[in-house]
């Protein structure tokens, strides 16, 4: 229906079916959006190896966040964690830039580090 004009909008598409819209009929105009929603891993931290704070930073370095956001969301989405509210909601916490260093590195892409901590870890 919104390619060929009969409605006005669609929201929560993913950015390739944006695309292939777009493909199809180049004048519809393509907005994107902050989305707050946010997908996680959530291991269960008592039992072993996830009990070892070194596994579950080394997973976090592991994933290279930039790459997923340029390659699987054509770079739309801010590939950097954020606050229980979306980072547009200010005022509701932290946000990246505030963060301290020594914390925004654990969220920084680093299989080397990732590595050696799960060496550590055993």
């Amino acid at each position: 229906m919104m390619r060929r004009g009969k409605i006005d909008i669609i929201d929560h598409i993913s950015p390739k079916q944006a695309y292939a819209l777009r493909k199809t009929n180049p004048e519809i105009l393509m907005i994107t959006h902050p989305d707050s929603n946010a997908e996680s891993i959530e291991p269960r931290n008592d039992v072993k190896p996830f009990n070892d704070i070194r596994v579950r930073k080394a997973m976090q370095m592991a994933i290279d966040l930039p790459a997923i956001s340029k390659s699987h969301y054509d770079g739309i989405v801010d590939p950097y964690p954020t606050t229980f509210t979306s980072r547009y909601m200010t005022g509701w916490g932290f946000p990246l830039e505030e963060w301290p260093q020594e914390l925004k590195d654990e969220y920084t892409y680093n299989p080397a580090l990732a590595k050696k901590l799960l060496a550590e870890a055993g």
